[in-house]
């Protein structure tokens, strides 16, 4: 029996909006060949629930409409591309079957079908009472089908002490909270993309302002805290006596205690501890170290790594020096490859091509991989995605100290998250190669 010929003409609309039901979408195929006894047609592949097809009675083509609702969030859920991919098959009334050779794919558009998803501080989050107008926090929004600009509004109860200006949460002019605010003051906010809007709960830390460490006497200490200059305050206790610290707005930060005590200390670089110390803004070298770490392995470093890293620097190891350590084994790799990896771990992001055209071409001309991922992780972008409330540096003797419980450290806001993996990614140093950092 000869086999049957069949040809499919046409062209498919390319793209379909997300949740189109069959008045909204709908394609017309032309059929030629050997159609005589032609009973259905089906949909192959993975997407094939996500459509429907029908032969046209009496006409040599077959129609294609939704058959299942498409999400496009589903597609971006999954790691996959929004788009549909599926092939046809025809059936004859005497069971032969004749597939279409031809892959096809229809493209899914996003609508503004969701609203927000998720609202939380990018930075701040705590004030002081009593600070009149007092800024709180910049908002970080999250929504599947926005990038905003988003509207914020509180409830009208709250509408005369807060108010959104841009992204930044603040107290209204002339407003302050008061010591029955602490220490946590629950605040409603709804969010809108400008479609659908969703409201949130933030619970603003409150700070009993009563000894700012700015305001002792020198050599004075209170509540085991002492201001040694302008960047550096000193804590008599261990960093296990401290229950939590969160930034201010203006970049100071709020330690709570294990008993409940706070004291609000002013924008340091560096808190010491007994068993190490916190560094907090970009000039400080345990957030530079944090973020050379982020480029180079794309997670956050360990307190002890950082012990380790800051030491070399205090002792005159430059930062590129300590880049090639991190990262030497990039150099190996193609630019391509080893700029995209830096970016991704540091940034969280691919390169643009302006970037790679620039990073690539310096590796050409002779730059090293350790100056090239210096300039990336200490770029203002990588630094701002340090946490707001600092990194915590381990003290060198960590879990030998027998007095010691562990590394310490300071309960803070996590570092900022892994970087998706990509295809083929070249590993940077594995952390046993950098014996002779410690």
């Amino acid at each position: 029996m000869a086999v049957r010929s069949l040809q499919v003409t046409g062209v498919l609309p390319a793209s379909m909006a997300e949740n189109s039901g069959a008045a909204d979408w709908a394609a017309t195929l032309d059929l030629s060949g050997d159609l005589a006894g032609l009973s259905r047609v089906e949909i192959l592949g993975r997407d094939a629930l996500f459509l429907a097809a029908a032969v046209l009675p009496g006409l040599p083509a077959i129609t294609l409409s939704p058959g299942g609702t498409v999400d496009y969030e589903a597609f971006v859920a999954a790691g996959r591309p929004p788009v549909l991919e599926f092939a046809l098959r025809f059936v004859f009334e005497d069971g032969e079957v004749v597939d279409d050779p031809t892959p096809r794919s229809v493209a899914v558009l996003d609508r503004d079908d969701t609203p927000p998803t998720a609202l939380a501080f990018a930075t701040g989050g705590a004030l002081l009472a009593g600070v009149i107008g007092a800024p709180i926090g910049t908002l970080r929004v999250t929504d599947p089908d926005s990038a905003g600009p988003f509207q914020f509004s509180v409830l009208p109860e709250d509408e005369w002490r807060f108010e959104v200006v841009g992204d930044l949460l603040k107290l209204k002019d002339g407003i302050s909270l008061g010591l029955d605010d602490m220490p946590l003051r629950p605040l409603i906010v709804t969010v809108s993309d400008g479609r659908q809007a969703a409201a949130f709960q933030l619970d603003l830390r409150v700070a009993d302002p009563w000894s700012p460490v700015t305001l002792l006497p020198p050599g004075e200490t209170r509540a085991g805290l002492q201001m040694m200059d302008g960047d550096t305050a000193l804590a008599i206790r261990e960093s296990r006596s401290i229950a939590r610290v969160d930034a201010l707005a203006d970049g100071g930060l709020v330690l709570t205690a294990q008993d409940g005590t706070q004291a609000a200390l002013p924008a340091v670089h560096r808190t010491q501890f007994l068993d190490g110390f916190q560094d907090a803004g970009p000039a400080s070298p345990g957030v530079r170290a944090a973020a050379l770490v982020q480029a180079g392995f794309g997670q956050a470093a360990d307190p002890l790594l950082l012990a380790a890293l800051t030491d070399a620097v205090g002792k005159g190891t430059g930062w590129t020096e300590l880049g090639l350590g991190l990262v030497g084994s990039l150099a190996t790799a193609s630019a391509e490859v080893a700029v995209t990896t830096l970016m991704q771990n540091a940034l969280g992001r691919a390169p643009t091509a302006e970037e790679m055209a620039l990073h690539a071409g310096r590796l050409a001309s002779g730059s090293s991989i350790g100056q090239v991922a210096v300039d990336i992780a200490l770029s203002s972008e990588s630094l701002a995605r340090q946490p707001a409330t600092g990194v915590w540096v381990a003290d060198p003797l960590g879990e030998d100290g027998g007095w010691r419980g562990g590394k310490g450290g300071l309960l803070a806001p996590a570092a900022p998250p892994a970087a998706p993996p990509l295809a083929d990614p070249v590993p940077a140093a594995a952390l046993q190669d950098l014996v002779w950092l410690l």
